[in-house]
């Protein structure tokens, strides 16, 4: 309804929105998450500490609108971005209670925030964009989604709250943070500094286009890739020593996150035309092959995020911050070099970066933490031969279902037939790992896990 123009001016001040979720926020969020001995006046110390810090990066986002808009040439981002700077200090009021829920594991609240957060803000977006509200819907699907994330948080995780700001507990917090700090520099600045460049470059439009490749790509690594990968974080900690426990653990996680990974991107990069398509009207049609390339960059963040979770398990935050810094600059690098030829090159360049970094951090990780190849690689290959198999059969069924059934059906018929086909092949597969006399050994995981969940 809005098209990719609204999506694009939103898109220009969640780059610096996204600098305070990503950096200051989640690098508190990760030191509440270390700390081994934590008290109520850690989490009150950063809950005070990160509101006020919200407050004057908003104050900053009110007068950077101005020349913002000036550089982008669309005078309409001002009030936009004015409006939007509220935003970090909404977020700050969640950190505490997600680390909190994250320590103890209590991923049941965590759910419930992003449900009722993203229903709450959905309605509300969409209200307005049928009322003809413009980039506006956006703007208060934002605020109302962050609002509501904090009040359901607070109320759902047992976390006390108190005006309290202690120097020690803040100097603590402050070791976990720093280092991490640098990786998540970098990790923002690979994943918004482009935009900023496009959006030079091509103008809201062209990054709105842009931000529809990303957040298919997002929605992947938010649903299949991150909350495994969070569960892993926590988790590898008490593996710590014991390389071959270490080793098997990891498996299991590559496993799991590779076998619902792999069919969401292959797949999805194959049904990404008739999607958009039959979803969304011309003016979106230049952001097919942009999206189809964006779907593929989850196959190697597979390995790239299961690499995150395993060093910061083992307290490496150095080594992840380089390897973070590497890949964000490269990223960088790629889009400013590329994006004046358009969108569809700055995602190649993307993708190349993609898969050229997952082999890196499997050296990493065995030279850092003791895995072999066949904990972080082996455990990929039935996942992605079956899905490529699978994206092979629906491409070949996409056209006679689309010409007999038309376009909306065709694409939930392209759907189910790849489901049926990749979970025959993974199965397949699978079993004949499991028998074949050239398999790895079986990872035991001190007796938690069994033959049917590894393989699972």
């Amino acid at each position: 309804m809005l098209g990719p123009h609204a999506f694009g001016l939103v898109a220009a001040v969640m780059v610096f929105v996204g600098f305070w979720e990503s950096v200051p926020g989640a690098a508190a969020t990760d030191a509440l998450i270390s700390i081994r001995e934590i008290d109520d006046t850690h989490f009150n110390s950063v809950t005070l500490g990160s509101a006020l810090l919200g407050l004057v990066i908003g104050a900053g986002l009110f007068g950077f609108a101005g020349p913002l808009s000036a550089a982008m040439g669309d005078q309409e981002l001002v009030p936009v971005m004015r409006t939007m700077a509220a935003l970090p200090f909404l977020q700050a009021l969640s950190i505490a209670p997600t680390a909190a829920a994250q320590r103890d594991l209590l991923f049941r609240s965590i759910t419930l925030r992003t449900t009722v957060s993203l229903l709450a803000g959905g309605v509300v977006g969409l209200v307005l964009a049928v009322q003809g509200a413009g980039v506006w819907a956006l703007v208060w699907q934002a605020l109302v989604q962050r609002a509501v994330a904090a009040i359901v948080l607070w109320l759902a995780v047992p976390t006390s709250f108190s005006i309290r700001l202690s120097a020690p507990h803040l100097r603590e917090l402050a070791a976990f943070a720093l280092p991490n700090m640098v990786s998540r520099v970098m990790s923002w600045a690979s994943g918004q500094i482009p935009r900023l460049i496009l959006g030079f470059y091509l103008g809201p439009t062209g990054l709105g286009l842009f931000t529809l490749a990303t957040r298919l790509n997002d929605i992947v690594t938010q649903v299949a890739i991150l909350p495994k990968a969070i569960v892993a974080r926590i988790d590898l900690r008490r593996f710590a020593g014991d390389v071959p426990a270490l080793g098997a653990a990891v498996r299991r996680v590559v496993l799991h996150i590779s076998v619902i990974t792999f069919p969401l991107c292959v797949g999805g990069a194959v049904v990404a035309a008739p999607l958009i398509d039959a979803w969304l009207d011309p003016r979106w049609h230049h952001a097919i092959v942009p999206s189809q390339l964006m779907l593929l960059v989850g196959v190697p963040y597979v390995t790239i995020y299961v690499s995150a979770s395993l060093l910061l398990a083992l307290n490496r935050q150095n080594t992840e911050a380089v390897i973070c810094t590497v890949q964000s600059i490269g990223t960088v690098a790629a889009v400013a070099v590329t994006a004046s030829f358009g969108t569809v090159p700055a995602v190649v360049a993307i993708l190349v970066l993609a898969l050229l970094t997952a082999p890196a951090t499997v050296v990493v990780m065995s030279r850092q933490c003791g895995v072999t190849l066949r904990d972080t690689v082996w455990p990929q290959i039935p996942a992605c031969l079956a899905a490529c198999l699978m994206g092979a059969a629906v491409y070949v069924l996409r056209k006679p279902f689309e010409t007999k059934f038309g376009i909306r059906i065709g694409l939930l018929l392209e759907v189910l037939s790849g489901v049926v086909v990749y979970g025959a092949l993974l199965a397949a597969m699978m079993a004949g790992i499991s028998g074949g006399k050239g398999s790895p050994p079986e990872p035991q995981i001190r007796g938690k896990a069994t033959k049917e969940e590894l393989l699972f």
